[in-house]
């Protein structure tokens, strides 16, 4: 039974030949038939889109020419520093506020 695998297309799947898999199976086993694409985080990929990372329509790489990475980091942290908590309590500042500080990013 030699039926006929076809790789993976993703960018980051790797290729190459694995000899013991091969053997065992038969035929030519790609690493790729083994990777799985990253699953990433909805909230994520929403503040990926927001600094011009995703275009929000098409191919990925039509926005990277728009892509503030700066923005990105910032609405990173602020997502992080709002997670955190921005109030202050018996007259300390928040973690939220704190982490907002550290990375001078503006509430």
């Amino acid at each position: 039974m030699n039926e006929e695998i076809k790789c993976k297309t993703h960018p980051d799947a790797p290729h190459g030949f694995v000899r013991n898999a091969s053997h065992m199976e038969d035929r030519y086993v790609c690493e790729c038939e083994y990777w799985e694409e990253p699953k990433v985080n909805e909230r994520i990929y929403t503040l990926a889109r927001e600094a011009g990372l995703i275009a929000p329509y098409g191919s990925d790489r039509e926005g990277l020419r728009d892509f503030d990475y700066r923005m990105f980091a910032q609405l990173i942290v602020k997502e992080c520093a709002l997670t955190a908590g921005l109030m202050e309590h018996e007259g300390r500042r928040g973690i939220g506020a704190q982490i907002l500080d550290n990375f001078g990013v503006e509430e």
